[in-house]
């Protein structure tokens, strides 16, 4: 009786598949760490969004102002009136869970940042759409507010407005996002900014973390 042998690979055939599987996997696989520096930026901006509203929300509901201060360096942090009453001039870092959470992640930063008139600001609501038509969009980087010795901040006061800001979002891939708040609404609009090249990105460099002064509102009585 004859045995009918089955036809088989050899070893370097199996070799050969073997590289050629990982050939392809290589330039198929996706770009995780693209995606995730990507997702940095739009993680940055919906947190500032939620800032804002928290912020708002806060000043109303404790009849108290509250700040996001945008420092030189492009960070961000939130800051509360010790009292309104004994010491409106003295902010403190805010102490609510929420603001525990860092406004915009490490890889982002605020570059440059656009003053809006005082006062009720030229904005048209259109299809769902802010619209500054006396503004032109010139924001300035955040470090040559420094020598203009102008303090930037968005300061909500306990009926909820505050003044009206435009800034910009960078990442350190070179994309950016454009974010506008309608100080009388609260509204903030996102749209996508124009791209630099990473190589002629000028990050301010980060501040000194400064040594939170303690107070005592007995002493302001």
């Amino acid at each position: 009786m004859r045995r009918h042998v089955q036809p088989g690979f050899t070893l370097l055939e199996l070799l050969l598949v073997i590289a050629l599987i990982g050939v392809l996997v290589a330039f198929a696989w996706p770009d995780f760490s693209g995606t995730a520096q990507a997702e940095q930026l739009k993680e940055s901006a919906r947190r500032m969004e939620t800032l804002i509203a928290m912020c708002r929300a806060e000043a109303m509901n404790e009849a108290r102002r509250y700040r996001i201060e945008i420092r030189i360096d492009g960070s961000v942090r939130a800051r509360r009136q010790l009292d309104p009453l004994l010491a409106p001039h003295i902010y403190v870092k805010a102490s609510a869970p929420w603001s525990r959470t860092e406004p915009i992640l490490e890889s982002v930063w605020v570059e440059a940042v656009q003053v809006m008139p005082e006062g009720p600001p030229p904005i048209r609501i259109i299809d769902e759409q802010l619209d500054f038509p006396e503004m032109e969009i010139e924001p300035l980087p955040v470090e040559e507010f420094e020598e203009f010795e102008q303090d930037l901040w968005i300061e909500f006061d306990p009926d909820g407005s505050c003044n009206s800001l435009r800034w910009v979002l960078r990442d350190e891939r070179g994309h950016g996002l454009l974010m506008t708040l309608d100080g009388r609404l609260g509204r903030v609009e996102t749209e996508e900014w124009e791209y630099v090249l990473p190589e002629d990105l000028l990050r301010p460099e980060p501040l000194e973390e400064e040594e939170e002064e303690e107070y005592d509102v007995e002493d302001f009585e």
